[in-house]
């Protein structure tokens, strides 16, 4: 008898872990109030008791005592009232027809653990794995006690050893299947936690970044303001003050345009693009920059054939525009950028290369972090652009840079069907 019980009790076990491992696989949090996750719910109780009842040897005192109880305080207190009421009715019919248990202790048992379990699931609301398995103890001791109490008032012999061998398994087993469940069952919601606290920090670092980047060429601009109002100034004078003061704007006013084009969704649909005769319309608006800087930019196309791609025109300039001006804004002693587009195994090529200061290979690895930049006047966002907007395009990024030789950025992205 003792094997039997102890064998039941294990087999009983794995049953349970195994439904309740199917049920929150299958079943995320973010489904937990609908009826998608109660009806499978039933389904896999359904299964798992036709499939224990039909292949498995059980002591009938251990299906009373043990699996009844564990089963319906993990469905009472974790689910609530639909599937702790139809496991309930499940085990009961099962015990009473199949197993020959009497119907009075087995109802009164469960009606208790339900009534229960029901008060801590809607009212109490344990929230903490130590509470939930204190309390899932606590239902299932609860419901054996009721069972043994009616049980002997009706005269019915209990083997004491029996007992105590299915009071120690169900009480293992309601600690390790509550530890397990509320383990992975909330999984997904920690997941969530952590996004939604990692997304809060973001938007905290940005707001706080926003604030020291504009505030910085204010305050520069408002002192200008100031030293133009304050004495009688000789027109060279004055005019430096106000050169001054407007740079001072038009820096607040591209850090503001580089947070914009950074979070702001697209909105212009993709076509085809001529690599070639894009990257030639947007040199023009190059020249005047870099000629500032003593800068000659040289462009090659090594491909005869039409380099297309799909893409959006907008994006697409504003990413070579980014990378071309950083180019240049690496050279502030003069220097070359070069630009080369080749058709390479198919893909679509574009090296932007310049020959400035260059980066060592630590700088070149946080290239693209939030924040991180190589300027004195910089957000470190415009990288960032361009790599979301070349991921936009199923394109690849990669940088190469050797201090006092310069930078090369390289763009692969994928080649279109040319249009006929």
């Amino acid at each position: 008898m003792l094997h039997l019980t102890l064998e039941s009790i294990v087999h009983g076990l794995l049953y349970i872990m195994a439904a309740a491992l199917m049920f929150i696989v299958f079943t995320p949090r973010s489904l937990a109030s609908t009826l998608k996750r109660r009806l499978l719910f039933l389904g896999l109780l359904v299964v798992f008791t036709t499939v224990f009842l039909s292949l498995e040897e059980i002591d009938s005192l251990v299906y009373a005592l043990h699996l009844t109880s564990v089963s319906l305080a993990l469905a009472v207190l974790y689910e609530g009232l639909l599937q702790g009421v139809v496991t309930g009715m499940v085990l009961f019919f099962g015990g009473t027809l199949l197993y020959g248990n009497h119907w009075l202790p087995t109802g009164i048992a469960i009606t208790v653990l339900l009534l229960t379990g029901l008060l801590f699931h809607f009212k109490i609301k344990p929230n903490t794995q130590q509470k939930l398995s204190v309390v899932n103890l606590f239902l299932v001791l609860l419901y054996m006690l009721a069972y043994i109490g009616v049980s002997l008032a009706l005269g019915h012999a209990l083997n004491v050893l029996q007992l105590s061998i299915i009071a120690v398994g169900a009480a293992f087993s309601s600690l390790l299947i509550s530890f397990i469940y509320f383990n992975v069952k909330n999984r997904e919601w920690y997941e969530q936690m952590l996004i939604i606290s990692e997304k809060n920090q973001i938007v905290g670092q940005l707001a706080a970044s926003i604030s020291h980047e504009i505030r910085n060429p204010l305050t520069t601009t408002r002192g200008f303001l100031q030293l133009m109002s304050k004495e009688p100034l000789d027109r060279e004078t004055f005019e430096r003050y106000r050169t001054y003061a407007f740079e001072g704007i038009d820096h607040a006013n591209a850090i503001i345009t580089d947070y914009l084009n950074f979070s702001k969704p697209s909105e212009e649909e993709q076509r085809l693009l001529n690599v070639k005769d894009e990257i030639d319309g947007v040199i023009p608006w190059l020249k005047p920059y870099s000629a500032l800087s003593n800068i000659s930019v040289e462009v090659y196309h090594l491909s005869k054939e039409p380099l297309i791609i799909c893409g959006e025109v907008k994006k697409f300039q504003q990413c070579m525009l980014n990378i071309m001006k950083n180019g240049i804004e690496a050279m502030p002693e003069g220097g070359k950028l070069t630009v080369q587009t080749e058709l390479v195994r198919n893909k679509i090529q574009i090296l932007v290369r310049d020959t400035g200061c260059g980066m060592n290979r630590s700088q070149v690895k946080r290239l693209g972090l939030p924040y991180y930049t190589t300027k004195e006047r910089g957000t470190g966002l415009g990288l960032m652009v361009v790599m979301n907007m070349v991921k936009e395009m199923n394109g690849k990024i990669f940088f190469h840079s050797k201090m006092n030789q310069g930078t090369i950025c390289e763009l692969q992205l994928e080649r279109a069907a040319a249009p006929e």
